[in-house]
């Protein structure tokens, strides 16, 4: 009896040590967007070596491959990636990597971002960015997850009108923890669109090639 109480005591430990750092992944997440909704990131995420104990660490690689499977889809490709994991037990394994997309509203099909909803559309007032970060409120809630920071920054192709980060010129930073992971986490953002309408977009060159052809023909016949 003794015994058994034991190993379940052992077992009961080991689970909630895997709860606790399951979500001990720090993020820094720098990304240009162009007025396409194609663009580029920069990301870097690290944690205690001795939180990894695999090749993954919720949702998070820390080998070449894994992180290579995790941002590659139809989408996105990722680039330069480099690993720095040290075993001793007060270093830091860390992740870097670049990565090309070609469509913001598309980015949820790399397994990476499978829980992140990304938007770039044309409102009413310029075009709508979200950025939702849907809610990890098993992680969120356990002890300490204020202290790992996720970070985001977003530079936009235009004029920013309205948003909910921190403005910089045509930049927006977010600072988060994985304790706000409670509920979602909507980053937001109005952009100025690029796009002229009118007489000074599309219509003036074409009625200005209508004209000049027209005034071809009449000195033709």
């Amino acid at each position: 009896m003794k015994l058994l109480l034991k190993s379940l005591l052992s077992v009961s430990i080991l689970f909630l040590i895997a709860v606790f750092v399951s979500g001990c992944v720090n993020l820094d997440q720098k990304t240009v967007l162009k007025s396409d909704g194609s663009g580029t990131m920069k990301i870097k995420y690290w944690t205690k070596s001795s939180n990894v104990t695999g090749d993954e660490l919720s949702g998070f690689g820390f080998t070449a491959e894994k992180v290579k499977a995790n941002y590659t889809a139809g989408n996105s490709e990722p680039s330069a990636i480099v690993i720095k994991k040290n075993e001793t037990t007060d270093s830091l394994s860390e992740v870097s990597l670049e990565l090309k997309f070609k469509d913001l509203n598309k980015l949820s099909e790399a397994k990476a971002f499978a829980k992140v909803k990304a938007s770039w559309i044309q409102g009413k007032d310029g075009m709508d960015f979200k950025y939702i970060l849907l809610n990890d409120s098993a992680n969120a809630k356990n002890m300490g997850m204020s202290d790992y920071k996720l970070t985001y920054e977003f530079e936009f192709p235009g004029e920013i009108i309205t948003t909910n980060g921190t403005k910089d010129g045509q930049k927006v930073k977010w600072n988060k923890t994985v304790a706000d992971l409670v509920t979602d986490v909507e980053l937001t953002a109005t952009v100025k669109s690029s796009k002229k309408c009118g007489l000074f977009g599309l219509e003036l060159p074409i009625i200005f090639l209508f004209g000049m052809g027209f005034i071809y023909l009449r000195r033709k016949k």
